[in-house]
């Protein structure tokens, strides 16, 4: 568990969204498992903990044409980090290293990596539908 200050108060981070889950839980809820739904509608469970890299990979798929973010993706960010759902991590020297020196096997998708690594510095459980996130024992996953 990790500890943030938070406005006034002090809120201990469980749980880590990946990308994917981030997007379910902001535009398409109705996606997620009962599990992880159940989980986001908690009370108390706030903030989730989101990488940095989670961003990236949003602003990326939207360059790309992979994904749209209305009415812009400026205006989609604002809003979608806005609503104290989740506190940004970000990349700093120590995940960096630990995203390269994952235990184990873990598949090279770079922004996995940076999750998986972000969630097992903080040691924080992964909310998500990526199996090969899932099925990787070095850290904890719910969906």
């Amino acid at each position: 568990m990790s500890h943030w200050k938070i406005g006034k108060s002090s809120a201990t981070m469980t749980h880590l969204l990946d990308t994917n889950a981030w997007l379910r839980v902001i535009a398409r809820p109705d996606e997620l498992s009962v599990t992880a739904r159940d989980l986001v509608s908690q009370r108390g469970i706030l903030p989730f903990a989101l990488s940095a890299i989670s961003i990236w990979e949003v602003t990326l798929k939207a360059r790309k044409k992979k994904l749209e973010l209305l009415p812009t993706v400026e205006q989609w960010l604002n809003s979608a980090l806005s609503r104290n759902l989740v506190q940004v991590i970000p990349v700093d020297a120590t995940i960096a290293r630990l995203a390269n020196e994952l235990p184990g096997d873990f598949h090279e998708d770079p922004a996995d990596r940076f999750i998986t690594a972000t969630a097992l510095h903080l040691n924080l459980a992964i909310i998500t539908s990526d199996k090969n996130i899932r099925d990787y024992s070095a850290v904890r996953s719910v969906w």
